[in-house]
């Protein structure tokens, strides 16, 4: 049986260039720093996404039983995350689904 614990093991991002910025090199523990801001920052954006995505729902004076959205997000090298076009160009490719639910009174709810 492996005793090989994930959390040991950084998360690290191969960073898109911005204009004008010329890749150096850089220590190991500052890649794993970056690329751990970098992932917080995309998981930020994530949850901002979904959380703009159902706000607009709660508008709709009929709610959709499923919405799906499709963005991508790109980690740049000053290591922020910005959303982009789903796809090729993205580092990351996000698909959130929402749907409704059914609570333990045998209600729906919908996103």
């Amino acid at each position: 049986m492996s005793t090989f614990d994930d959390e040991d093991v950084p998360l690290l991002v191969e960073f898109e260039l911005s204009p004008g910025v010329y890749e150096v090199s850089i220590s190991p523990e500052d890649l794993a720093k970056k690329s751990a801001e970098a992932i917080d920052h995309a998981m930020h954006t994530i949850r901002r996404m979904a959380q703009h995505v159902m706000d607009m729902i709660d508008t709709l004076p009929r709610r959709p039983t499923q919405v799906e959205v499709d963005f991508g997000i790109v980690l740049n090298s000053e290591a922020n995350a910005l959303i982009a076009k789903a796809g090729v160009g993205a580092t990351l490719n996000v698909k959130l689904v929402l749907g409704s639910q059914e609570t333990s009174d045998g209600e729906r709810t919908t996103p």
